[in-house]
């Protein structure tokens, strides 16, 4: 279940960071208002851990990293072109767990102002490669999604209709503190 909860994370604010060497490490950083939320990440990569999360006063925000491993090095050649963090197109076969969707909203998902649909920040990524999670979350998921420009760049949006669905595959991995992201129910 790790590599599947990695997907999520490397496609939310998670980031495979070098350490000067041949191989990548896993960095997760988060505000200090989602501190439980980073120690359920370090509970899930625990024996991968180099110390417990730290508070860094600077940031307001707690941090930790995995060590430096070869199977991280591969995921980052599969999500990093250029030093950038992209969408690979091998996508779909990535992505097909709900755990990860799980995940990757809990990072990068919210309500939408009307309260009623999900959207993603998915501004990193270009409109293509949005189009691939798209199609990814179409095919793997049975879940109806749209683009949206929010005048910084393009984000998913599931509509209304998707929300049920979407309920129905994440719930049982949102974590209690992150609940408040989801959408209301009618």
């Amino acid at each position: 279940m790790q590599k599947k909860i990695l997907i999520g994370k490397i496609l939310g604010d998670g980031s495979l960071v070098s350490t000067g060497g041949k191989n990548y490490r896993l960095q997760v950083e988060q505000s200090v208002k989602q501190k439980n939320y980073v120690d359920w990440l370090a509970s899930v990569f625990g024996k991968w851990l180099v110390s417990a999360p730290k508070f860094l006063p600077q940031h307001n925000s707690y941090r930790f990293r995995t060590l430096a491993h070869s199977q991280l090095t591969e995921f980052q050649k599969i999500f990093y072109r250029s030093g950038r963090k992209i969408v690979p197109r091998s996508i779909r076969r990535l992505l097909d767990h709900p755990i990860s969707l799980a995940v990757w909203f809990m990072d990068d998902g919210a309500r939408s102002s009307s309260k009623s649909s999900v959207t993603f920040s998915t501004h990193c990524y270009t409109e293509a490669e949005n189009n691939l999670l798209i199609d990814c979350l179409h095919s793997n998921f049975k879940l109806p999604a749209n683009l949206n420009w929010d005048g910084k760049g393009f984000r998913l949006y599931i509509p209304v209709n998707g929300i049920p669905r979407f309920r129905e595959l994440v719930s049982p991995y949102i974590l209690p503190m992150m609940e408040y992201k989801l959408p209301l129910t009618p």
